[in-house]
């Protein structure tokens, strides 16, 4: 059975379960009703007010090869519970989920290592539940009683995870092409052009595919370019 750890409050619940990592169990999850320092991707903040769904999953897998590709299998899960509760949901490449064209779920992927390599992912995920104003979130952001669906945190909590982890032993087996069809059925970019922020110059194109890897693929003018990281805008 999962293990659960469940806090009023912290200040992240992935800097809380690396820091701890050593002494969690593999696949435990962690709880909080509030975050004092939230993050997102890109060393961003995320905004923890209470009504929000925060946690962090640690997961110490033996085989390694497709760990990118957990962190779609995460959006991928969000995105089909928030659909059965009857938003019209979508994701944005690599693990945004959004609804009414604002964002209303993030995740954030961080890898533990020590000396001797490898010790655990730490999956974190922030969802915005029962908030009804998110105007100091910084971006256009939603939840789900602003959309009209009266719903709690432990209810979406085990659905995402059911989701989770019904996909993962496969994907930890054989990576993106377990989840492909599925996650672009969910990804509405294809054949529009978008620009990819990461590091100095922003890359834009026409959205083509997404790889085998999970990655990107743009028609730009230079060619064909292959994105493995970076802040999707359309």
């Amino acid at each position: 059975m999962r293990k659960f750890l469940r806090f009023d409050e912290l200040d992240s619940t992935n800097a809380y379960a690396k820091r701890n990592c050593s002494l969690i169990a593999d696949q435990t999850i962690i709880v909080a009703k509030t975050q004092t320092a939230g993050r997102g991707r890109m060393t961003r903040s995320w905004l923890s007010q209470p009504g929000g769904l925060y946690f962090s999953v640690v997961l110490k897998p033996q085989k390694i090869d497709f760990l990118p590709n957990l962190t779609q299998l995460m959006a991928l899960s969000v995105c089909q519970t928030l659909q059965q509760l009857g938003v019209n949901a979508w994701l944005k490449w690599p693990n945004d989920v959004l609804a009414g064209g604002k964002k209303i779920c993030g995740i954030l992927s961080e890898a533990v290592t020590h000396a001797a390599g490898f010790e655990a992912l730490v999956l974190g995920v922030g969802i915005n539940v029962r908030q009804a104003d998110l105007s100091a979130a910084g971006q256009p952001a939603t939840s789900l009683a602003m959309l009209g669906v009266q719903t709690d945190e432990d209810t979406v909590l085990d659905a995402v995870l059911a989701q989770f982890f019904d996909g993962y032993t496969t994907v930890l087996e054989k990576g993106f092409s377990a989840l492909s069809a599925l996650y672009l059925k969910h990804f509405p970019y294809i054949g529009k052009e978008v620009e990819i922020r990461h590091g100095a110059a922003p890359v834009r194109g026409i959205v083509e595919t997404i790889s085998p890897n999970g990655e990107l693929v743009l028609n730009t003018p230079q060619g064909k370019t292959i994105i493995s990281i970076g802040d999707m805008c359309v």
